[in-house]
This record gives structure tokens, sequence and C-alpha cells, in this order.
């Protein structure tokens, strides 16, 4: 197995935990898009706010307070037609019928096709290299799990 594969779920579980954190700590933040590597991702959030002023060791130890919760992650399809009651499907191709939903039990649940962990706890911890401006009001922020 790649190291991607061993990675990936834990990568992406920590994206979802670090996006909703920033979603919840800045009013007008966003989630843009996510992509990974195999050892790390990359995240990217639209905000007016200069998120390269984030203090990010704050940042990164409440993403870490929720993932050592080991708060379950539970994966399940909804009809499409429910989903878009409930989210935001613009990224979601309209061919897409059944739309696949990862859940982080009392935190966050979000459409996504992706792998993930059982547990929070699975991800270890996560580190936050760095953030940087990507184009106006978007910023990426660069991290990893160990």
């Amino acid at each position: 197995m790649s190291i991607m594969k061993l990675n990936e779920g834990r990568l992406q579980t920590a994206e979802h935990i670090l996006a909703r954190t920033m979603e919840r700590g800045f009013s007008d933040a966003k989630f843009v898009i996510s992509k990974f590597d195999e050892n790390s991702g990359r995240l990217e959030i639209s905000s007016k706010t200069d998120l390269r002023k984030t203090d990010l060791a704050a940042l990164q130890n409440e993403v870490n307070k929720v993932i050592k919760k080991n708060l379950r992650v539970n994966k399940y399809v909804m009809e499409r037609g429910v989903a878009e009651r409930e989210f935001d499907l613009s990224r979601v191709p309209s061919s897409v019928k059944e739309v696949r939903i990862v859940e982080i039990e009392g935190f966050d649940k979000t459409p996504c096709k992706d792998p993930h962990v059982e547990n929070t706890g699975e991800i270890g911890y996560i580190k936050i290299l760095k953030v940087e401006r990507a184009g106006k009001d978007r910023y990426r922020f660069i991290f990893t799990v160990q």
C-alpha cells in the first residue's frame, strides 16, 4: 500500500476539522478547495480577513483538541434531492444522484467522496506548516499529520 493510501484518510479528515474550525472562527471564512499529496494537505479558504495573521499555534491546538476527542466519523449516502435541502451541492456534478456524506459526530457534516478515518483519534496530530496568500481574499493553509 502506498504512503498516500495510508495518509489519505487522515489528511482528508483533518482537513474537514481545519476547514470547519476556520469557518467557525472567522465569520466570512469559506472553504474553497483542498488538495493532497502523500504527506501534506493544502486547504484554501476565502476571507476578507488577512488569514496570514492567524495565530497558527492557537489554531493548530484548537484543531488537535477536536482530533483528541476520538469522534466517530460516519459515512453514508443521501439521495441528491434530500441532500440539496441541507448542503450546497454546487461542486457535486448534477449526474451524481446519490451523495456521500461524511459526518464527524457532533462537529461537522459535509458531502465528500474521498477516504476518511473511522474516528478522529486515527488522525494523530495535525501540524500547520504555513499560511500564504493564494489570491485576492484567498489563503492557503499547508498542513501535515503526524
